[in-house]
């Protein structure tokens, strides 16, 4: 493959969308988690990774093991651990020096008496005052905690989060920008011309009309105590292709606590291929006549009063229900009009 063609293939593939994902990741992998959540933790560092205090300490202790073991060759393995690389004597012989002033100031002279010793028997090249004829040195001013190394965290992470919120605002606007534009391109689902249909042959007098494309035969049947009442039925075509449902639910009860108050039904038609699913309520007689229970219910669906033998007919893009009420009973003398049964005949075919 040539250089260009390379090249080429490159510019191809790393798209916009590709290049924010990699800046979004380094920012979070190396900052926000690298840095900020999970930092690094050292363990099992050498003494010469040590911080300055650290390694001050480690080197009294080392001094206090000598003073109680006398074993020169453990005193100067210990010591040569202290050094870090290119470090030579003449510096861990200042450090001890300095600790060594610093015991004398703090008023320990057995402290720095240990470390005078450790000093000589290694023949650190530096010459170190004795502790008890060395003049207490001036205590050094304390300085003030420099905020400088705090501020430039806090800007940093500031800057750090500007990064990774101007990152996501500019990827969720190329992707809005993106769908809009695919959208806007897309063609209307009816743009397509209809496919041409050959001429109907006419219908000979006295023949039966050509059947319907029947897509199933359903029937539904409520009886009282079951307030939680839901018949629903899958509605696929003859190859096996899921189109829809289609069933009856109970909607809504007349009573608190009682069982077997259902004073109103919906009947429903889901078209996968259509936005919206069609329904209609059906209510009991004194249901019908309830204004309050009416308004309740008027973003539901059509209103009907259920009567034995209608017919109710629901239509979505690409099919037809058709609902005959077989059988429909419900109490007369109950405050709310409430059911005691129900039941229908669903009929759906493809329009």
């Amino acid at each position: 493959m040539a250089k260009n063609d390379i090249l080429a293939w490159i510019r191809g593939r790393v798209t916009a969308e590709v290049m924010i994902a990699f800046v979004l990741g380094l920012v979070l992998g190396l900052v926000v988690l690298g840095w900020w959540l999970w930092p690094v933790q050292w363990a099992n560092s050498a003494p010469a990774d040590l911080q300055k205090s650290y390694k001050e300490n480690y080197i009294q202790m080392v001094a206090d093991s000598y003073a109680l073991t006398g074993n020169t060759e453990v005193a100067r393995a210990r010591m040569d651990t202290v050094k870090s690389p290119g470090e030579k004597d003449a510096d861990v012989s200042a450090v001890v020096a300095r600790l060594m002033n610093t015991r004398i100031d703090a008023g320990d002279a057995n402290a720095a008496t240990r470390l005078q010793g450790l000093a000589s028997v290694l023949n650190l090249p530096a010459a170190v005052s004795s502790p008890m004829t060395a003049t207490p040195s001036p205590a050094a001013p304390v300085k003030p905690a420099s905020k400088g190394s705090q501020w430039l965290r806090i800007v940093g992470i500031a800057f750090f989060l500007l990064l990774l919120t101007a990152g996501v605002t500019l990827l969720l606007r190329y992707v809005q920008q993106h769908s809009t534009g695919t959208a806007r391109r897309r063609p209307a689902p009816f743009a397509r011309p209809p496919l041409a249909r050959a001429p109907e042959a006419e219908r000979v007098p006295g023949t039966p009309p050509p059947a319907k494309r029947s897509l199933g035969h359903f029937e539904t049947a409520y009886n009282p105590g079951d307030d939680g009442y839901d018949a629903s039925y899958s509605i696929e075509s003859a190859a096996g292709e899921f189109l829809g449902e289609c069933g009856v639910s109970a909607l809504e009860t007349a009573g608190i606590g009682q069982p077997g108050q259902v004073s109103a039904f919906e009947l429903w038609l889901f078209d996968k291929d259509d936005v919206r699913t069609e329904t209609k309520i059906l209510l009991s007689e004194r249901a019908f006549a309830d204004a309050a229970l009416q308004e309740k219910l008027a973003n539901k669906g059509e209103l009907m009063r259920a009567a034995e033998g209608q017919v109710i007919t629901l239509e979505t893009a690409n099919l037809r229900l058709n609902a005959t009420i077989l059988d429909a009973g419900y109490t007369s003398d109950s405050e709310g009009g409430v059911f005691v049964r129900l039941a229908t005949r669903l009929e759906v075919e493809q329009k």
